[in-house]
């Protein structure tokens, strides 16, 4: 097992609270914005439009998948967070 499971050692972890990693949210949101990205400017392509519409479109994606992930993560963790201090008061 991972971490041991006495009352001591889980009232310790419970302590120290929730630990703070980056790395899954970049490659996360790395991957997501990426394959959402291709797909919109494939698609507007394939239908032919200016290059100019094509870059527009490319870039409002960017900016509205970049938002998405950001209000995500943010309310992710603001949930992660009111869960260990709802532990803690147990």
């Amino acid at each position: 097992m991972e971490h041991e499971h006495s009352i001591a050692a889980i009232s310790a972890r419970l302590t120290a609270g929730p630990r703070q990693n980056y790395l899954r949210d970049w490659i996360y949101g790395g991957i997501d914005g990426a394959v959402t990205t291709f797909a919109v400017v494939s698609g507007i392509a394939g239908a032919q439009l200016a290059p100019w519409i094509i870059l527009v479109m490319g870039f409002a994606n960017l900016f509205a998948d970049g938002f998405s992930m950001a209000a995500s993560n943010f309310l992710g963790t603001k949930s992660e967070h009111e869960n260990w201090h709802r532990l803690e008061a147990i």
